[in-house]
């Protein structure tokens, strides 16, 4: 009987508990605080299972190779970045026709620059490896055309409500800004000297997309008058 009552116990007090996090989950926590003290190409498989908490052999249970789990951790910067691209008031769900086109677009990228930030030595190893480590391409492909297929959505909304212009392909555009302010972003991450600060890199990529999007600094939010 005894048994019995402290197993209800338990078991009403475990809701209280924050639920663990999966182990390859608690594996890329414990690459990513790594990637804030040195770079991946000085990281082997041993820290990142010692940072984790488990042994090497168990890290293999999970990922097959330090890349692999790398391209992991990159591409779950789509699912940090989505509150941003996703929140109701983004540019990228909507816009009120009361709300200029610069002011919507001025608060979504700063909200996505403020969401990503934290993670700045994860996009920075993306950026930097993408070219030369196969695994981390295709994870950081798959990241910018995420970004890029919210921009192409939201330019040809813009145009069909006659805000922007029709233009040149939207695809094409979205991908020019996409990979655009990547660059940018970039030396930020990298702490490269010259890199802009945080303000600065808003108000860039704002002046960006304005011009290649809306061919105008500031344009009637609801578009012509009919």
């Amino acid at each position: 009987m005894d048994k019995q009552i402290r197993s209800v116990r338990r078991a009403r007090s475990s809701p209280g508990k924050p639920p663990r996090k999966p182990r390859d989950e608690l594996i890329l926590d414990a690459l990513e605080r790594l990637l804030a003290k040195v770079p991946a190409s000085e990281l082997d498989v041993e820290p990142i299972a010692v940072e984790a908490g488990i042994t090497r052999a168990r890290f293999y249970a999970y990922y097959t190779s330090k890349n692999d789990a790398l391209a992991a951790l990159v591409r779950r910067m789509i699912a940090v970045r989505s509150p941003a691209y996703d929140h109701s008031d983004s540019w990228f769900v909507g816009r009120s026709p009361k709300v200029r086109p610069r002011v919507s677009l001025r608060k979504t990228i700063g909200m996505t620059i403020e969401a990503g930030w934290p993670h700045r030595f994860v996009m920075r190893e993306a950026c930097d490896l993408w070219t030369v480590v196969p695994e981390v391409r295709d994870a950081w492909i798959e990241v910018i055309d995420v970004a890029t297929t919210r921009i192409e959505k939201a330019i040809l909304r813009e145009r069909a409500l006659g805000v922007a212009p029709p233009g040149y392909n939207a695809r094409r555009v979205a991908e020019a800004l996409a990979w655009g302010t990547e660059r940018l972003h970039f030396r930020a991450w990298a702490e490269i000297p010259g890199a802009m600060p945080k303000k600065q890199l808003r108000d860039v990529c704002l002046e960006a997309y304005m011009r290649m999007i809306f061919l105008a600094d500031d344009p009637d939010p609801e578009g012509p008058s009919r």
